[in-house]
């Protein structure tokens, strides 16, 4: 039988690993060792559940309950987010336990009706309303658009556990449930890398929220979020590491994305690399049809400009380049500014396509005028390319 894991007195982690999971959301956030799907209980006078799992990992769960409370009732289940790895157990668990009480916000009630079709009579909560299970108070505090409108917290007075869900997640698949078994480098990294591809676009909401959950003065000892590991040595850090993320905090950094079929926009790319690099930039450039986005966002994330480069593919962009302006554009980056580049064979257009989308993701431009080459640089061209490098690092240290 699959076991719980005691979080504290009367607190116990009852998820499931996925070791096998290399993409998360479908294909658009590679991982490389596995997530987990974190469900919660609490054995008190009232015995409550906080979020269920995947559907597929619904018996895992069951069992890791069973090994704690047998076969006694389970009096409430939190639903903190509809989405379909939290919330997809929920049906089935209403099944095995028809008296349960559900809670979830607002939104949340909307959501899992237009997901499951099954009325339930929920207790719609909102911030600052409470549940008693005896011992402890629950206190809900609703979290929209982190990154669904219906996502919640709850936090549990004397335990002073955080059960965050999304918010505080990270791709850390172990039985070394604590952040303190992997180290503030790897558990700080793997949030960032999470923040990137699932929060990134709601940095206000995140900002606004930390400010909120800091204001209001609790005592906290864990955040136990719905992916990854359990934080209870590295708060501080995790919280000035979200501050960071959620004013796209940078530092003199530039990412480069370009694609190249002949090797003359990969020369362009390099060259702006090398100008760029020995003038004290930190540059990470990336092929975009060799790199997943979601590698490109994280480093993005700190990075305080992204240069773009793409060929001319019968008068368009590279589609692996437009399709990644798509994606920026959605991702709503702020406080960068960016620049297009690119070759060119009889016409002389995609730089100026690309310069457009940048701006409309709002992204202002480093320099006026076209960074555009005609066929293969000559070692002139090169030359010329690595010198703006240099312009642009010292206007990127100035910012």
């Amino acid at each position: 039988m699959k076991q719980a894991i005691q979080l504290k007195e009367n607190m116990y982690w009852v998820g499931v690993h996925d070791f096998n999971c290399r993409h998360f959301h479908g294909d658009l956030f590679p991982i490389s060792e596995g997530t987990t799907y974190n469900s919660y209980l609490i054995v008190d006078e009232q015995i409550t559940l906080i979020d269920t799992v995947e559907e597929e990992f619904f018996d895992i769960m069951m069992e890791r309950i069973h090994s704690i409370i047998g076969d006694k009732p389970i009096d409430n289940v939190i639903v903190q987010h509809a989405e379909p790895d939290h919330s997809g157990g929920f049906v089935k668990f209403m099944q095995a336990y028809p008296n349960a009480q559900p809670y979830t916000s607002n939104a949340g009630v909307k959501i899992m009706l237009k997901q499951y079709f099954k009325e339930y009579d929920y207790h719609k909560v909102k911030t600052g309303d409470t549940l008693c299970t005896g011992d402890y108070t629950l206190t809900f505090v609703e979290m929209p658009m982190i990154h669904w409108p219906d996502n919640m917290l709850t936090y549990v007075d004397k335990a002073n556990i955080v059960f965050s869900n999304d918010a505080f997640g990270q791709h850390i698949a172990s039985y070394d449930i604590f952040d303190d078994a992997h180290g503030l480098a790897k558990c700080i990294d793997r949030a960032k890398d999470y923040y990137a591809n699932i929060v990134m676009p709601y940095g206000m909401q995140v900002a606004n929220k930390l400010k909120q959950i800091q204001e209001m003065g609790l005592p906290i000892d864990m955040i136990a979020p719905a992916h990854g590991i359990i934080w209870r040595t590295y708060i501080k850090e995790l919280f000035d590491a979200y501050q960071e993320f959620a004013t796209f905090a940078a530092k003199d950094k530039v990412v480069i994305v370009y694609e190249s079929v002949w090797k003359h926009t990969q020369m362009m790319a390099e060259a702006l690399a090398e100008g760029l690099g020995r003038n004290g930039i930190c540059v990470k450039i990336f092929k975009c049809s060799l790199t997943s986005p979601a590698i490109i966002m994280k480093e993005l994330l700190d990075a305080k400009a992204i240069l773009v480069g793409s060929g001319n593919y019968n008068n368009a962009m590279a589609p692996s380049i437009a399709a990644f302006l798509e994606k920026l554009a959605s991702c709503k980056v702020k406080n960068k500014k960016a620049l297009g580049f690119g070759s060119y064979g009889w016409a002389d257009v995609v730089t100026k396509q690309v310069n457009e989308r940048l701006v409309r993701a709002g992204l202002p431009l480093l320099q006026d005028g076209v960074v555009s080459q005609n066929y293969t640089p000559t070692q002139e061209d090169l030359d010329a390319l690595m010198e703006l490098g240099k312009t642009l690092a010292a206007e990127i240290k100035a910012n």
